[in-house]
């Protein structure tokens, strides 16, 4: 099975954003973080964000998600909790050549998960 780059934003209330990364390969159990993930993207919630409380924006595999604080559940919470605890974090681009968001959406436009389709566009 291949790598995968998990990407976790977390966008709070006042607009605060934290980002963290993790690569499965770099992972001494890269097999239990890419299950993780794979249950985790499998029925996301719908995105259902609630005034005041934090916003959270997942990519993995090709796929994002978004999600409210409140519909963070199950494995999607799990995965959120962990990468957001031990991954690296990802700096902002310089603003001359793009805004903060730019590098999360690369890093969902070129990385695929073996075993999931193409993201519908």
């Amino acid at each position: 099975m291949g790598w995968v780059r998990v990407v976790v934003t977390r966008i709070e209330h006042d607009g605060t954003m934290h980002r963290r990364m993790v690569d499965t390969v770099e992972q001494s159990d890269p097999r239990n973080w890419e299950d993780l993930t794979a249950r985790a993207l499998a029925a996301p919630p719908p995105y259902r964000a609630v005034p005041g409380t934090d916003v959270y924006h997942i990519c993995a595999g090709g796929y994002t998600v978004q999600v409210g604080e409140y519909d963070l559940e199950g494995p999607l919470r799990d995965l959120v909790t962990v990468v957001l605890a031990v991954g690296s974090e990802m700096l902002p681009t310089p603003a001359s050549s793009a805004p903060g968001w730019r590098t999360v959406t690369r890093a969902c436009v070129w990385l695929r998960m073996p075993g999931f389709p193409r993201h519908p566009r």
